[in-house]
C-alpha cells in the first residue's frame, strides 16, 4: 500500500484513521490544524477604566491649549499686519506692531554709492540735504549727520533697521513724518517696497557711506 503524506486539507476523522493505520509519516503540525483560528493580541484588549479616562482628559486639555495658542498667535499677527500709522510720540511703543508690515531687507550686499545714494538724492535730499535748512533738523547726505539724527532724535541705528525710525518714515507709518511728504510725491517719489528693502539692508549692514 502506498504511503500517504500528511496534508493540511485532510479531514480530522480521516487523519485519525490514517494515523492509527500507520499511513501518515508525520503528525500534522498543530499550527496548520488551527490556522483558521484568530489569535487575540494583548494590545487589542479594550482600554477602559479611570486611568484611561484621566489620560484622555489630559490629552484633550493639552490639544485645546495648543489650539488656543495658535488662535491667539494668528489674531496677534493679523493685528500687527493691520497696524495703522502712529504719532511720532507713540512710535517706540508700537514699533513691534509696525515692524510686521515692513518688507524684508534685501539679501544682497548693498552699495551706498550704487544703491542708496541715488534713492536719497531722488526722494530725500531735497528736504534733508545741505541746500537749505533741513526739515526736522535731520540731514541724510553725510553719515555723521545722518547718525546724529534730528529734532526727534536718532533716525538711523546701524545694524537694526527694524528699530530705526527712518524705516518707518519711508514706509509712511508715522503721521506727519512721511519721507517724502505725500503732497510732494509727484516731484519726489515714494520709495517702492524693493527700494525700502535696499534701505533696510543698507542699515542692517552698518549704514556705511564709503562703499
Amino acid at each position: 500500500m502506498r504511503q500517504i503524506t500528511s496534508s493540511a486539507f485532510t479531514a480530522p476523522a480521516q487523519r485519525t484513521n490514517l494515523r492509527q493505520a500507520g499511513c501518515l509519516n508525520k503528525a500534522v503540525p498543530s499550527r496548520v490544524q488551527h490556522a483558521h483560528r484568530l489569535t487575540w493580541h494583548p494590545s487589542f484588549r479594550k482600554t477602559t477604566g479611570p486611568a484611561f479616562k484621566r489620560e484622555t482628559t489630559r490629552l484633550f486639555t493639552m490639544l485645546r491649549y495648543i489650539a488656543s495658542l495658535m488662535l491667539i498667535g494668528g489674531f496677534a499677527s493679523s493685528q500687527h499686519a493691520n497696524a495703522e500709522p502712529v504719532e511720532i510720540d507713540d512710535l517706540k511703543d508700537n514699533i513691534a506692531k509696525l515692524a510686521a508690515k515692513l518688507p524684508p531687507g534685501s539679501k544682497k550686499q548693498v552699495s551706498y554709492k550704487k544703491d542708496i545714494e541715488p534713492l536719497f538724492k531722488k526722494s530725500c535730499v531735497n528736504c534733508h540735504g545741505p541746500d537749505k535748512r533741513p526739515k526736522g533738523k535731520f540731514r541724510i547726505d553725510t553719515r555723521a549727520l545722518a547718525l546724529k539724527g534730528g529734532s526727534e532724535g536718532v533716525a538711523i541705528i546701524p545694524g537694526k533697521s527694524d528699530k530705526s525710525p527712518l524705516t518707518y518714515y519711508i514706509t509712511y507709518q508715522v503721521v506727519d513724518y512721511e519721507m517724502p511728504p505725500a503732497d510732494k510725491q509727484e516731484k519726489y517719489p515714494k520709495l517702492t517696497k524693493e527700494q525700502v528693502s535696499l534701505v533696510r539692508a543698507w542699515i542692517d549692514q552698518g549704514a556705511k557711506y564709503d562703499n
